[in-house]
């Protein structure tokens, strides 16, 4: 079965995360050890330099780009990519993106992924 939007009917049952940038969403799987976070993006977001704690993702479809360390690369679906915590980056997200990402349980990765819609 192919999915042609957003994510499989259980993921999209999962609880909605507000995330910090307009034009993405997420739907969260919580553990006592990190944040399992599927996100979606409906336009072209830029998320602006920051950090925050470990960040492990695969892009799933469309594409982005993704500077870290003074260095810009860009990702297709099926690539992986892994940010160290701490490490500053910014991205570019464009329209029809889809990613999945696993954050660690820090402190700063819980206030950049943001509150928990019930």
């Amino acid at each position: 079965m192919v999915v042609e939007c957003c994510f499989p009917p259980f993921v999209d049952s999962w609880p909605e995360v507000e995330l910090t940038y307009e034009g993405l969403t997420g739907r969260v799987l919580k553990s006592p050890r990190g944040l399992t976070i599927f996100m979606a993006a409906d336009r072209d977001v830029l998320v602006p330099r920051h950090r925050h704690g470990a960040q492990w993702g695969i892009v799933l479809a469309g594409h982005m780009e993704l500077e870290m360390g003074g260095v810009r690369e860009s990702y297709g679906s099926g690539q992986s990519h892994y940010i160290p915590a701490g490490v500053d980056h910014e991205a570019m997200i464009y329209a029809g993106w889809r990613g999945l990402y696993i954050f660690d349980k820090s402190e700063q990765s819980v206030a950049f992924v943001g509150a928990q819609r019930a």
